[in-house]
């Protein structure tokens, strides 16, 4: 009976090493062509490029879509919050962005700036929300859809706020 004991385990202590020892050179080669893809890309500009201007695409689609769904002046500390938050994600980038510029791809860092430009109006836009009276709110979504289609970007987020405040002001203007 102890014989029949002292080989199951070695049985499973046999199975179990190999086992692991198949799994873990099929980690190894994962990791070799992980490997391979991220210095390919690197080797890449141009597609290293493309893929980080999809990402900042991505990126403001989701934070416009957030912002738009809210009111500006009621909801303004979450727009803020998202604003900061898509600055930030701007900034991570930015690094990338002025090496690929330096090889000759300017388009990402030309994107950020722009888009950066845009987020600090959206920004002070906001922040001027905050002195009008109560009745000066700016609901950006539609009653009927979820979001309006014209504002796709952070440039359309903030022509749009600044037309509203000049509104507004004009009206507060009048008013007094």
């Amino acid at each position: 009976m102890r014989l029949k004991s002292i080989i199951a385990v070695g049985t499973v202590l046999t199975c179990s090493t190999l086992l692991w020892g198949c799994g873990n050179t099929n980690m190894n080669q994962a990791s070799e062509q992980t490997d391979t893809v991220q210095s390919e890309s690197w080797n890449d500009p141009k597609r290293l490029e493309a893929s980080h201007l999809e990402a900042l695409e991505r990126m403001e689609k989701d934070h416009i879509h957030r912002m738009v769904s809210l009111n500006a002046s009621m909801d303004g500390d979450k727009v803020m919050t998202t604003l900061e938050r898509s600055s930030q994600k701007l900034e991570e980038m930015r690094p990338l962005a002025e090496m690929l510029q330096h090889e000759g791809h300017p388009t990402l860092l030309q994107r950020i700036q722009d888009m950066s430009g845009d987020i600090q109006g959206s920004k002070q836009v906001v922040a001027e929300m905050k002195d009008l009276p109560q009745d000066g709110k700016i609901k950006i979504q539609s009653e009927n859809s979820d979001s309006l289609h014209h504002i796709s970007s952070f440039r359309d987020y903030h022509q749009y706020m600044q037309e509203k405040i000049q509104t507004l002001n004009k009206a507060k203007s009048a008013t007094h």
